[in-house]
């Protein structure tokens, strides 16, 4: 049964075969510029149990694990046989996995394994499958990685095994895609860009290797690969029976109010065709796939957000909002209009949120962003002209370590709040964390 997977597995009849004909290295080899994430250089092979790996679809999730797979080999931490990568895109039901896992299981009882079960969320009821494993004690002896795209259905079906992960200090990773510092490294190995030309060529391509090869090849990206993301996107949603006229509608209200805070219950009034609670379970879903994130207004008192108040909305990564721009624009269901100020807020605002607790706030005037970063708050404006007014300062002024970054290569402090230009933040950000 498992001969249906060889493809996957060339590993087990020869090593060359599955470095130069495995589906996900090929496709890697044939890119200019490469990147994976080595996510599993923090695991420790020795410790056997249960280990989640997330992302958005078409993040790398599947090309990472083939990495890990060569990684394993070359350093013989796992003899071929004892290694399985079990993508679920074709089994339709949990007892075809079962009997799948079992196979595999069975023939290496007694010896240490590596097992990766790609999408792992294709599957219905898959979490019984795995708890049933785990309660045989099947992963006490070997390294199971399950992935998936919908981060909550695999967080909320881990749940219910717990006890049952194992003893590794880290067993939960997620993949993002490429921040700005880490395109800048990438690009900088073959050219020699100034950040200033690296994040206007960023705000094209964004952080997905596939719109960055075009980019750089084309000098824009290709209506193939807007197409391919756009599947993606409709796809996870037709999967869990959504409605497609439904997202394509909310995604119009989203891009057309921008980064103005708006409630849900307003959001709902613009859409005009869902309720409110259809409205939040199809926000949260794009939430959890990584193309949309939502940021609470900051409550000074509380040092948290506040869930009642108006909420902003970004989305995740630059590439993915001009994939649904271009979407919706290809379907006559939008106008063409710039959407570029919106583009660089969401872009600042989706590289917070990956490194700390991420904010608006609306007091005596509004700050486009909180981030804070231990204990330590920075209220961010963007500024996407170029000039700076007096008046952009005024609600920045209540908190110290405020920011302005802005549109041109300007830095310096103005009326004791320091301007740094957008680009430089976004590069330097880790730099700032380590200084914490």
């Amino acid at each position: 049964m498992l001969t249906a997977y060889l493809p996957h597995n060339l590993f087990k009849s020869s090593f060359e075969e599955f470095i130069n004909s495995d589906p996900q290295l090929h496709a890697l080899n044939q890119l200019e510029y490469q990147h994976s994430s080595n996510w599993w250089a923090k695991l420790s092979f020795n410790t056997p149990g249960i280990y989640i790996l997330t992302g958005g679809r078409q993040i790398g999730k599947s090309t990472s694990c083939k990495l890990l797979i060569k990684h394993c080999l070359l350093e013989k931490i796992f003899a071929p046989q004892d290694i399985l990568y079990l993508p679920c895109d074709e089994i339709y039901d949990a007892k075809q996995l079962g009997q799948l896992l079992r196979l595999f299981l069975d023939a290496n009882a007694g010896r240490m394994f590596l097992l990766i079960i790609d999408e792992i969320t294709f599957v219905q009821h898959w979490d019984r499958v795995i708890k049933s494993l785990a309660d045989e004690g099947y992963f006490t002896r070997g390294m199971c990685i399950l992935t998936g795209s919908d981060t909550l259905i695999l967080k909320e079906a881990t749940m219910r095994f717990p006890g049952r992960r194992g003893k590794a200090a880290q067993t939960d990773f997620h993949l993002y895609p490429l921040s700005f510092s880490e395109y800048v490294h990438l690009k900088n190995t073959k050219s020699n860009f100034t950040l200033e030309k690296n994040f206007q060529d960023y705000l094209q391509c964004g952080g997905y290797l596939r719109a960055i090869n075009d980019f750089a090849e084309k000098g824009e990206v290709l209506q193939s690969t807007f197409l391919t993301y756009e599947q993606w996107i409709r796809g996870d949603f037709l999967r869990q029976g959504k409605k497609e006229d439904y997202l394509l509608a909310l995604l119009h209200a989203l891009l057309t109010v921008g980064v103005s805070p708006i409630s849900f219950s307003s959001l709902t009034q613009k859409i005009g065709m869902m309720s409110k609670e259809t409205c939040i379970d199809y926000i949260k879903l794009l939430e959890r796939i990584d193309v949309l994130i939502d940021l609470l207004a900051f409550d000074q008192n509380k040092k948290q957000g506040s869930p009642k108040k108006d909420r902003k909305f970004h989305f995740f990564d630059p590439f993915i909002q001009r994939t649904l721009y271009q979407w919706l624009l290809r379907d006559g269901l939008l106008n063409t209009f710039d959407f570029e100020a919106s583009l660089v807020e969401a872009c600042v605002a989706s590289h917070c949120y990956r490194l700390g607790k991420t904010f608006y706030f609306k007091g005596n005037g509004e700050i486009d962003i909180i981030w804070l970063i231990e204990k330590k708050i920075y209220p961010i404006e963007i500024k996407w002209s170029n000039q700076i007014r007096p008046n952009d300062l005024k609600s920045l002024k209540q908190f110290s370590n405020s920011l302005i970054l802005g549109k041109t290569a300007q830095t310096g402090f103005v009326d004791s709040v320091q301007l740094l230009p957008v680009y430089q933040f976004l590069y330097d950000m880790q730099e700032i964390i380590s200084l914490e």
